[in-house]
């Protein structure tokens, strides 16, 4: 099989979420995957067969995953430049068919209508985040239950990984986005985040893309639908030395956040090759 290494939702080289996309006609099994995605080491490892639809498995180094946005957004652009689609196309996952569309710098995916999941504890959450909560801590699931947790500054917070990977893997969520958002007016908005996704192994994500869609559903949905819906700009990674930039667009339905367009820039990195030894198992 081969490996194709890139940034995903960069702002230049070296920059985003590094993701590897392992291509090849046939998948090893799921405890080679596994145990493959925790030797290359990055927070998540996308495995694809060819086909009609080309097939995905998603793996974090510890847990594999039903949908994300970074591994949808970097495989789709890295399958267009082996010829697997066209500009637009359509990639199966764990969590259902994802509509994707690319272009010579990077790529869109759609999530479904994003779901509200409940409420987490302010009060718990600042305390797992280790600064203030301001507000309520609304769940929503844009491929993976991630809790939204805005908050006065980013710098000045001391997250407790353990406790956060506990609580999650408790109360059945993945991560938690701590924002700062500036509204810009006329359905438009930025944003800052910091994402931290102990429950699925990663103490903090670089540049994550289904919290940023889940993000664009909470802010539109706390605003009340609007007739144009919400295009919103996130920088995240800052923290991490990995400055990365997410494009979001929320479509407004009847009753609330409808569908959801991340996309991002994707810079190539490194291709290689996979031996067989390593795929037997």
């Amino acid at each position: 099989m081969d490996i194709h290494w890139v940034d995903v939702f960069a702002t230049g080289p070296l920059s985003g979420n590094p993701l590897a996309v392992v291509t090849g006609d046939r998948l090893p099994s799921t405890d080679r995957m596994q145990a493959l995605a925790s030797e290359i080491g990055l927070s998540e490892t996308v495995f694809a067969v060819r086909g009609d639809t080309p097939c995905l498995r998603i793996f974090t180094p510890v847990a594999e995953i039903p949908l994300a946005g970074h591994p949808l957004v970097g495989a789709a652009w890295v399958l267009a430049r082996i010829g697997w689609i066209g500009g637009e196309g359509l990639l199966a996952t764990a969590g259902g068919d994802v509509p994707v569309r690319t272009d010579a710098e990077g790529a869109t995916m759609t999530h479904a209508a994003p779901r509200a999941r409940g409420q987490e504890d302010p009060a718990v959450m600042a305390a797992l985040l280790g600064g203030p909560v301001t507000g309520t801590c609304p769940i929503w699931d844009a491929g993976l239950p991630q809790v939204m947790a805005e908050v006065p500054s980013l710098d000045d917070l001391a997250p407790d990984h353990a406790a956060i990977a506990a609580r999650g893997a408790s109360m059945d969520w993945a991560g938690v986005s701590a924002f700062v958002v500036h509204d810009d007016g006329d359905g438009t908005a930025r944003a800052e985040v910091r994402h931290f996704a102990g429950p699925i192994g990663i103490r903090e994500d670089p540049v994550t893309g289904s919290a940023a869609g889940a993000l664009g559903a909470a802010l539109l949905a706390r605003g009340g639908p609007a007739a144009d819906g919400l295009a919103l700009t996130i920088r995240q990674g800052r923290h991490m030395g990995r400055d990365g930039l997410i494009g979001v667009t929320v479509d407004a339905g009847v009753h609330g956040p409808a569908a959801v367009h991340v996309g991002g820039a994707v810079v190539p990195v490194m291709t290689g090759t996979i031996g067989p030894v390593a795929l037997r198992g």
